[in-house]
């Protein structure tokens, strides 16, 4: 077996799950060729999904100066250090390396997205919108795969071009009208335009999508979802957990229609109903929240991991608590909980 054939072999183990596998080989082949900047890289893949990310980010230096016109070492370097809000500005350092190496095509729009996403981040909006400029408009008919398609769109809303993210979506939309992403993405662009038909347009044509998926492999079951959502109650104060105790807590798949149809976003993680305990207490009733709702469809889509949908159910259902007892959407920001 040659030794591209060893190397895609490798890759192949890695995809498959079968990590010791596409290490061991990734070693031999280190020893063939030590430095070589394509081993390094199946070595940091390997790292990186076990979690050793400091090696995955030596292999990925070392790859990235074996091969000073190789952009992915970089790319995959900026990913990593972008999963850290304390490393963004290093992450756009390495990003910008590698929009500067890039000489083939997808390389080049990877990297220009990860380095327009990151000036949003640390709030460097008008370098983000000379990033997006680089992108080739519309008109000169470049095709990009569908998944940076959407990418582009959501950061050209991100920096406040919403006409240039609506025409990004409704080509999209024209050439595969049953993507609920761009749909998704072009009733964002409507509730920034305040179209209110249109926005409930799209809505209802993403719940009608998202529905018709099953969630075939969810990373929790309900009953996991629930014990999850109990034991984030558990970390409230006793009185909170006193007041709220009377709160049914119910996991559904997605948001109701008529919910939809009065402008709920369908991609919601999860919603509560009824009056908030502050302001029941002032009117010296009981308080009229009838629930919380968690939506277990759209709380798979929104994460990678059974740890990471952990995480962002507890968020989601402290969130919501928050709004039970008061808090706006910018107390619950500056909690950390928005």
């Amino acid at each position: 077996m040659s030794f591209d054939d060893e190397l895609e072999r490798a890759w192949d183990l890695l995809e498959a799950g079968d990590e010791p596998g596409a290490r061991r080989l990734a070693e031999k082949l280190y020893g063939d060729a030590p430095g070589h900047p394509d081993v390094l890289l199946i070595q940091a893949a390997c790292c990186r999904q076990v979690g050793a990310i400091d090696e995955a980010l030596k292999l990925l230096e070392q790859a990235a100066q074996a091969d000073l016109n190789w952009a992915t070492p970089e790319i995959w370097t900026a990913e990593i250090l972008a999963e850290d809000p304390e490393q963004w500005s290093e992450a756009l350092r390495h990003a910008a390396a590698a929009l500067d190496r890039a000489e083939e095509e997808d390389e080049f729009l990877e990297a220009l997205a990860l380095k327009a996403g990151l000036e949003i981040d640390v709030g460097k909006l008008t370098a983000a919108r000379k990033t997006l400029a680089e992108l080739p408009p519309l008109q000169a008919g470049a095709t990009l795969p569908p998944a940076l398609a959407i990418d582009f769109g959501h950061l050209f809303l991100e920096v406040g071009d919403v006409d240039e993210a609506t025409q990004r979506f409704q080509a999209l939309v024209d050439a595969d009208g049953r993507d609920a992403d761009v749909w998704h993405g072009l009733g964002l662009c409507a509730e920034a335009r305040n179209d209110l038909a249109g926005q409930r347009q799209a809505w209802l044509r993403v719940l009608a999508l998202d529905a018709e998926k099953p969630l075939a492999a969810p990373l929790l079951s309900e009953a996991q979802v629930a014990e999850v959502a109990e034991a984030a109650l558990r970390e409230l104060p006793q009185r909170a957990r006193d007041l709220i105790a009377h709160v049914p807590i119910l996991i559904v798949d997605l948001p109701a229609r008529d919910e939809v149809e009065k402008g709920l976003d369908p991609r919601l993680l999860g919603m509560f109903a009824g009056s908030p305990y502050s302001d029941a207490s002032v009117m010296g009733d009981q308080p009229q929240l009838t629930q919380i709702l968690l939506f277990h469809k759209n709380l798979e889509r929104a994460a990678h991991s059974a740890e990471e949908l952990g995480e962002q159910i507890r968020i989601t259902l402290l969130h919501e608590t928050g709004h039970f007892f008061g808090m706006s959407e910018e107390d619950l920001a500056e909690v950390g909980l928005d």
